[in-house]
C-alpha cells in the first residue's frame, strides 16, 4: 500500500520540500494476475496502477506553510561567583537566520560568542548593583586581536557577598533593557581544601563520597567534573552525593564512563541559586529559545549565583587488564617538534575498554619528563594497528598529534601523522626514575 509523507513546514528562507509518495514497483513481464478468473493485461494493469498514483501524488500534496523569522531578542547569561573579583556578562542576540555564522572555527574562552557561534551585542550598558553600590562592566581590548574578538564579552569589577541580592541591568545601542536579580548562596568563598590537591583515584576500586553542610540561600547544589568527552552536570537537592568509579558520563556523545584512566580530572561540588538551577533544569528549544525557565525581563537568558563548597583533582587509574600492554614507556627513538622537544618523552597507556579485536585506550604523555605536568591520550587498538591521539589539555576536542604504530615486543613502534621519522617508545619498569625526573 502507498504511503503518504506530508510536507514539512519550511522556514521563509529555506526550499521547498514537495511531499514524498512510494508505492511498490510493477514488473513489466510477469505473469498476468488474475482476478475471479479473468484476464488482465499487463498493459490495462500498468495503466490503470499509473492513474492511481497520479491520484494517490494529489491525494498526499498538502499546503505548504512558512514560518516566519522571528525578531531577535537580547540574551544575556552571568552568574556570580564569591570567589572572584571579576564578573563577567555575556550578552548576544538571538539565532534569527539573518546572519551567517562561521561554526568552523574552535572555541576560544576570550572570544566566546563569536567562536561559540553566537551574534555579540556590542557597546552596551552593563551594570551590576548591589550593597556596595553600582559596578559598571566593560567589553575587554586585546592588543593585536580584531576589533571583534571577544565582542559582546563585559568584565565587571566586583566581588559578591554571600548572602546578598544583586539587580543586573543591560541596556543595548538599540534601546533595549535587560533586568534581573539574584541572591548569592550564602557561603564563605573556598579558598584551599584541607589536604593534597591531587587525590588518587583508582575506578575499579574506589568510590567518590561527597558530604557538606546545608547553605543558607541555596536552591539547589551542584558537582561538576570534566573529562576528556565534555563534562558532567547534576544537581541535587540533598547535602551528599556517591558516585562509583565505573559511572558512565551520560553526557558524553558515545556514553564512555566518566572517569578516565590516565586524566586528572577535577570535580567541584556548589550551591546555586534558583535562577540557576531553573535555567539549567529546563530544556531549551535551539532555534526559539522557548522552554526555558527564564527570570529575566526584556530579555531571555540567565543571571544566577553560585559558591563552591568543595573541589579536589582527582588522578584516575584503574587495575591492570592487559599488562603486555600497559605500562610506562619513554622515547627511545624519534622526531623533535619545532620547539626542541619531543613528541612524547615519557607516557602511561592504560587498556580503558578490553575487547579481542578492538580495545580503547587511554593514558598520559609529557613532553619533559622533568616537569609535573601532563596531557591525556585518547586512544585504539584495531587488531595489531594502535593509534594514540596526543590531547591538549586532556580534551578529546584538540589534538596535538596522533601516533600509528603497532606492538613490538615491549616497544611501541610506528610513526607520528604529522612528521616524518620512524617513532619507538620503549617500555619502562615503572618508577624508575633518573633524579632530574619528576614523575607526573
Amino acid at each position: 500500500m502507498a504511503a503518504c509523507h506530508p510536507a514539512r513546514a519550511q522556514r521563509a528562507s529555506g526550499a521547498n520540500i514537495p511531499a514524498q509518495w512510494h508505492a511498490s514497483a510493477v514488473r513489466k513481464g510477469d505473469p498476468d494476475p488474475r482476478s475471479q478468473g479473468s484476464l488482465v493485461r499487463d498493459d490495462i494493469l500498468f495503466a490503470l496502477l499509473t492513474v492511481l498514483c497520479l491520484l494517490g501524488i494529489t491525494a498526499c500534496t498538502f499546503d505548504e506553510k512558512a514560518i516566519a523569522v522571528a525578531p531577535s531578542q537580547v540574551v544575556v547569561h552571568s552568574v556570580l561567583d564569591g570567589g572572584t573579583n571579576q564578573q563577567e556578562v555575556l550578552v548576544e542576540r538571538t539565532l534569527s537566520g539573518s546572519l551567517t555564522i562561521n561554526h568552523s572555527v574552535r572555541y576560544d574562552v576570550n572570544d566566546p560568542i563569536n567562536t561559540g557561534g553566537g551574534v555579540p551585542v556590542t557597546k552596551a550598558l552593563v551594570t551590576i548593583s548591589g550593597p556596595d553600590g553600582v559596578a559598571t562592566g566593560f567589553e575587554v581590548q586585546y592588543a593585536g586581536k580584531a576589533v571583534s574578538y571577544g565582542a559582546g564579552r563585559y568584565v565587571v569589577p566586583l566581588r559578591p557577598r554571600p548572602g546578598a541580592r544583586y539587580a543586573l541591568s543591560v541596556r543595548a545601542s538599540d534601546g533595549t533593557l535587560v533586568t534581573g536579580s539574584t541572591i548569592v548562596p550564602s557561603i564563605a568563598p573556598l579558598i584551599q581544601l584541607p589536604g593534597p590537591p591531587v587525590v588518587p583515584f583508582n575506578r575499579d576500586r574506589d568510590t567518590l563520597a561527597l558530604v557538606w553542610n546545608p547553605v543558607p540561600f541555596a536552591r539547589s547544589y551542584g558537582f561538576r567534573t570534566e573529562s576528556p568527552f565534555g563534562a558532567f552536570l547534576l544537581f541535587t537537592d540533598t547535602t551528599r552525593l556517591t558516585l562509583s568509579g565505573d559511572i558512565r558520563n551520560v553526557f558524553a556523545e558515545n556514553l564512555q564512563r566518566l572517569f578516565i584512566p590516565g586524566f586528572q580530572q577535577t570535580y567541584t561540588v556548589f550551591a546555586v541559586d534558583t535562577n540557576y538551577f531553573d535555567y539549567y533544569r529546563s530544556r531549551n528549544d535551539p532555534f526559539t529559545g522557548s522552554g526555558i525557565i527564564n527570570r529575566l525581563t526584556g530579555g531571555i537568558g540567565l543571571f544566577g549565583a553560585t559558591s563552591t563548597i568543595a573541589s579536589r583533582t582527582l588522578d584516575v587509574t584503574q587495575q591492570p587488564v592487559e599488562p603486555s600492554l600497559e605500562g610506562e614507556y619513554e622515547i627511545a627513538q624519534g622526531p623533535v617538534s619545532p620547539t626542541g622537544k619531543p613528541y612524547i618523552d615519557v607516557m602511561r597507556l592504560y587498556v580503558e575498554t578490553p575487547g579481542a579485536a578492538f580495545a580503547s585506550l587511554s593514558g598520559w604523555y609529557s613532553r619533559d619528563r622533568r616537569a609535573t605536568t601532563r596531557d591525556g591520550i585518547a586512544g585504539a587498538r584495531n587488531g595489531t594497528s594502535i593509534e594514540l591521539e596526543l590531547l591538549i589539555n586532556q580534551d578529546s576536542r584538540q589534538r596535538f598529534a596522533r601516533f600509528i604504530g603497532t606492538q613490538s615486543g615491549d616497544s611501541l613502534v610506528g610513526a607520528y601523522d604529522s612528521v616524518s621519522g620512524r617513532v619507538v617508545l620503549r617500555k619502562r619498569v615503572p618508577g624508575t626514575y633518573s633524579d632530574k625526573e619528576s614523575r607526573p
